[in-house]
């Protein structure tokens, strides 16, 4: 099955990775270049609980244990499958106790849903996933970016790398988050996914600024990605962008959690 996938409207490269699941990589959209590289670097889990009889429950919580999906957990082939108006490839990991299906989707109007379907069952019914996509988005090129957030009904630029979580506020299309080319004027809007617990980590561009690392990887007790924020300057810089979403494991499972992120302006 060849790497390079050509179909509505998108041509990207594609490749299994050890520790990070399917990672994408210069994918274009409709001729011009929309992402140099993403990927899913982690997914951690918390437990609340350390033993499954409440009563020698200590309370402390434990974690975070790192899962990697890559070539030592995945369950069959990878597949890529066309769609009404896309293409999709998909994934199936098993760790133990856990078990993921990770989504990549190509909708032919510029949408690109990178998913993760949690199915459970952990050691207990008392933990939370916490899964970590890194977008290093490059649109017409990986300089002049911008990034913004929607606050206090509008949107309001970004100037310094931090933690922006999802309060609930939202434009007329459910977009919390977006990077701008200035040049083009072109965007790459983000949601979360109904019901995400989520929050959105804006970072200057460095190497080595990604995984493979341990969560905890000479930081301390400072986990990845908050240990890369500091306070170098994003506007008109080359910005990553982390997508994390948090998700109490309860009856509703299986759960998919991830963004919808949509690319616009770029023209015909």
């Amino acid at each position: 099955m060849s790497n390079v996938i050509t179909e509505a409207n998108w041509k990207f490269h594609w490749r299994l990775t050890e520790s990070a699941g399917i990672m994408i990589y210069l994918a274009d959209y409709r001729g011009r270049r929309v992402l140099w590289e993403a990927s899913l670097p982690y997914v951690t889990i918390d437990h609340q609980r350390e033993s499954l009889d409440v009563k020698d429950d200590p309370g402390e919580v434990r974690g975070p244990w790192w899962v990697p999906l890559g070539t030592r957990t995945l369950q069959g082939p990878v597949r890529v499958q066309s769609f009404r108006g896309g293409v999709e490839l998909s994934a199936a990991f098993a760790a133990g106790p856990y078990h993921y299906t990770q989504l990549w989707r190509f909708h032919d109007d510029g949408r690109l849903c990178p998913w993760l379907t949690i199915y459970g069952p952990g050691v207990h019914d008392q933990h939370t996933y916490h899964p970590h996509w890194r977008f290093d988005f490059d649109l017409d090129g990986a300089r002049d970016d911008a990034f913004e957030r929607f606050e206090d009904a509008r949107w309001q630029r970004v100037l310094q790398e931090g933690w922006f979580p999802y309060s609930g506020e939202a434009d007329e299309h459910g977009n919390v988050w977006r990077q701008i080319d200035a040049g083009s004027g072109a965007a790459i809007s983000i949601r979360p996914h109904s019901w995400d617990d989520a929050e959105v980590f804006a970072i200057r561009y460095h190497d080595g600024e990604w995984a493979p690392y341990s969560p905890r990887n000479a930081a301390g007790s400072q986990t990845f990605p908050s240990a890369y924020v500091g306070d170098e300057a994003l506007d008109g810089d080359d910005v990553t962008l982390w997508y994390v979403a948090h998700v109490h494991f309860d009856q509703s499972f299986p759960y998919t959690a991830g963004p919808w992120v949509k690319v616009s302006g770029l023209g015909g």
